[in-house]
């Protein structure tokens, strides 16, 4: 892609470009009409109702939970796993930028990493943190703003598609550990989100190799027929400008790869931890391989933050291992997220004054993580 991008206008993450003699001017998102405000309502509210219906219906884990043996150590643990989850992720996204000459230090991707955490808790959705790292980096580098907003596309794009890769595997592992045993309904319907997930993670994975091998084909007029399709066109168009973008930086792609799966792996081992620490049924370490990604996926939904789908997936999950401590588990493991947006909270404190500088306040920078949530 030229520096300069072509001549119509790019948008992504609910941010736009337009190159104007020569140079590129970024635009942030208009402001949210009635429609998308009672969307926002809607998805809060089936995200209460889920987390009510869980406490109520499963009042008897915390009454086994209080009079049971607790060890906190373990949540302490599970916290730095997952903190280094996160770390590793803005790493990726590191890697990615540096490979088409971001020149974005380290210290700036964890710091920008570690801010959009805790804006993932403003904006309740994991978009808004994004959004807000695509606008820094594109702040930063306004000759290259196409690049800088890709590069988070793709990066958030890789991580995806590894964890439904994982749900994936998990799934049949899941299958052929409970072979001769009559699958219940929440087990069929847990095998087909899996399913669902590996199939659209290989897809994913056949078409960035296509564009990665043959970044020409990009330029194809049929594909431009994609940008027609409702809702995803869109985003299918920005996939294949990112995968084409990334066709002589091969190298930094096998990087992210393998940053995500060190991702997934550390967001199964926190899953692990949890359990060690809150419940005594937990399922075994190697089960939580099949637990984690499966759940990660329902994180995903298009619910604030993923709030209620990850949570009711995770307990389905450990009742087909027969413990009875899955909403105690889902619950600690979202204290642990909500532990990283806290740092990124300390960062926004100790950093935030450079960040606003660059032209957007901590106000701003929470309606434009909101704004991205409702795209």
């Amino acid at each position: 892609m030229a520096e300069n991008g072509p001549a119509s206008a790019f948008c992504v993450f609910d941010f736009c470009f337009e190159p104007v003699s020569g140079s590129s001017s970024l635009s942030t998102p208009s402001k949210r009409g009635f429609p998308v405000r009672l969307s926002t309502v809607l998805k809060f509210g089936a995200s209460i109702a889920i987390l009510a219906w869980l406490v109520t219906s499963k009042r008897e884990q915390f009454e086994a939970f209080a009079d049971q043996e607790k060890n906190f150590w373990w949540l302490l643990v599970a916290m730095f796993t997952m903190t280094m989850a996160f770390g590793i992720s803005y790493v990726r996204w590191h890697g990615l930028a540096n490979a088409i000459n971001l020149d974005l230090k380290l210290t700036q991707a964890l710091r920008l990493g570690f801010i959009g955490a805790f804006f993932n808790v403003i904006a309740f959705g994991v978009v808004g943190g994004d959004s807000l790292r695509a606008f820094y980096a594109a702040r930063e580098r306004k000759d290259r703003i196409p690049e800088a907003i890709l590069s988070v596309f793709i990066d958030r794009a890789i991580g995806l598609m590894v964890m439904f890769g994982f749900a994936g595997v998990a799934g049949q592992l899941n299958r052929v550990m409970s072979t001769g045993v009559e699958p219940t309904g929440e087990q069929m319907a847990i095998a087909s989100v899996c399913n669902t997930a590996g199939f659209l993670s290989i897809c994913g994975f056949v078409g960035l190799l296509v564009f990665l091998l043959f970044p020409g084909i990009s330029k194809w007029a049929v594909f431009g027929h994609f940008g027609k399709i409702p809702k995803i066109g869109g985003l299918i168009l920005q996939g294949i400008e990112a995968a084409a973008l990334y066709s002589e930086r091969k190298l930094a792609i096998v990087f992210a790869i393998f940053c995500s799966l060190a991702t997934n792996l550390l967001f199964a081992l926190t899953i692990w931890l949890v359990a060690q620490g809150v419940c005594d049924d937990a399922p075994a370490a190697i089960s939580h391989g099949v637990i984690a990604p499966i759940s990660m996926v329902a994180n995903s939904i298009p619910l604030p933050g993923g709030v209620g789908g990850m949570e009711v997936v995770l307990v389905s999950m450990y009742e087909s291992y027969d413990a009875s401590s899955g909403l105690i588990v889902a619950l600690c493991y979202r204290l642990c997220i909500l532990f990283v947006s806290l740092l990124g909270w300390i960062v926004w404190l100790i950093h935030g004054r450079d960040v606003k500088q660059q032209g957007l306040d901590c106000g701003q920078a929470a309606e434009e993580a909101e704004n991205a949530v409702d795209r």
